[in-house]
């Protein structure tokens, strides 16, 4: 048991526990959206969020990561990161505001209203500023600020969509109205908690800032891959298709990362324990993590489908039970991405984000290929088979380039072993 895995468990339960109060929260809002808006409606909420998605990666250049590399290895003061961090995201909030409106303006005009464009753009700006913050807090190892700038966020939002569900006025645009305000409110309150930390101080230097930049760049363009390959779904069934189906889908995606808590909990500390061990001593603990969240995501497969065949049609209602066969379709790669996910968080932690550009963005292109092959004959079904079959390829990929990078067997990424019941006991 190395010294780098001594409190993993801890911290990992921490996180999972906050993510998973978080989805409960969010799944209260996702009912009272579905009900308020109804399928069509909700398709319409779907679609106009997935631009600001989509360009947060590119626009946040990758410095959140780079800020948390950079904290974690002691590359730079303090002061001088956050001052380069804040910089760059004011910059880039105010530049990928007016794109997320020109993309919404271009591409869905039709459905969408101006109030809707210009509040939904607003979101780019203030999930980059929250986002910089966390990686502050990520690079410290500070995994208990991190969770109190996620929680709180979602009851808000909660909140706020109540009020308006139970008075009669949720629409769409009420709903966009509701996410903004929860972000904006999340953001002054992470401003807070970095305060309260002694860490808010500023200081800008050039030589800080391009380096960081560089590195960020290839964090951005990374992440980018990533995140095309999970929202590229609802945007290109958005042109190929019709509200309703992306209504369910989106429902589905919603639900299906349920089953994501235990893998994204587990990928928020490795990058942060990565980004601060100075050894090779945590490539142990990575292999064994892997493939025990592997092997528990396995074991939650079956629960989660009779959990969602008996919650979709009561709760949400019978126009959202096509929800459940999309959920079939999804599942294998929802488990797959769960050794990805693991595996890119250990080198992305270890500022080596370029080791899975090549394979995120061929697998990003594969997607795209078979979303547009799919979706006109198999509508939103097909994209959940190209998301499967998308994850499924980046899972293979992660473990072969661990194997040629840090010498590991594929079978120990994916096989549990008796040992790994004394690991999580001594953490």
């Amino acid at each position: 048991m190395s010294d780098v895995g001594r409190g993993l468990l801890k911290n990992i339960s921490s996180v999972l526990i906050t993510k998973v109060i978080v989805l409960l929260l969010g799944l209260v809002g996702t009912i009272l959206i579905a009900r308020g808006l109804g399928v069509e409606g909700r398709g319409i909420y779907a679609a106009l969020l997935v631009y600001p998605s989509l360009l947060i990666a590119l626009t946040e250049g990758g410095m959140r990561q780079a800020a948390m590399h950079y904290i974690g290895k002691n590359k730079a003061p303090d002061a001088e990161i956050i001052g380069t961090l804040f910089t760059y995201t004011l910059i880039a909030g105010i530049g990928g505001y007016f794109a997320v409106y020109w993309l919404q303006f271009q591409f869905g005009q039709d459905q969408f209203t101006q109030v809707m464009m210009l509040v939904a753009a607003a979101m780019l700006p203030a999930t980059l500023a929250v986002n910089a913050i966390k990686g502050v807090f990520l690079g410290k190892e500070r995994i208990k600020q991190f969770n109190k700038a996620s929680w709180v966020q979602k009851i808000l939002f909660v909140f706020i969509i109540s009020v308006f569900y139970f008075s009669g006025n949720l629409n769409v645009t009420t709903a966009i109205f509701a996410t903004l305000g929860a972000a904006v409110f999340n953001l002054f309150q992470a401003l807070l908690f970095l305060r309260n930390s002694n860490t808010l101080s500023f200081k800008f230097s050039v030589q800080t800032f391009f380096p960081m930049f560089k590195i960020g760049l290839v964090y951005a363009l990374a992440f980018f891959f990533i995140t095309a390959n999970y929202r590229i779904d609802i945007l290109l069934l958005s042109w190929l298709s019709n509200p309703v189906e992306i209504g369910q889908y989106a429902l589905a995606v919603q639900l299906g990362e349920l089953m994501w808590q235990l893998p994204g909990a587990v990928l928020i500390v490795l990058m942060s324990k990565t980004a601060n061990s100075h050894d090779k001593s945590i490539i142990n603990d990575v292999v064994k993590t892997t493939r025990i969240t592997f092997f528990l995501m396995l074991l939650s497969a079956l629960p989660f489908i009779g959990f969602c065949y008996f919650l979709i049609t009561p709760v949400f209602g019978i126009e959202f039970a096509g929800s459940f066969e999309i959920i079939l379709f999804l599942l294998p790669g929802l488990i797959v991405a769960s050794v990805f996910k693991t595996i890119n968080a250990y080198f992305a932690g270890q500022g080596k984000p370029h080791v899975t550009i090549y394979l995120m963005g061929g697998v990003a292109g594969l997607n795209v290929s078979l979303n547009y092959a799919l979706i006109p004959i198999y509508g939103a079904i097909g994209a959940g088979v190209a998301t499967t079959i998308s994850y499924i390829v980046s899972a293979l990929g992660c473990c072969l380039l661990m194997s040629r990078y840090e010498d590991v067997g594929i079978k120990s990424l994916i096989i549990p072993s008796i040992s790994d019941i004394q690991f999580f006991r001594n953490n």
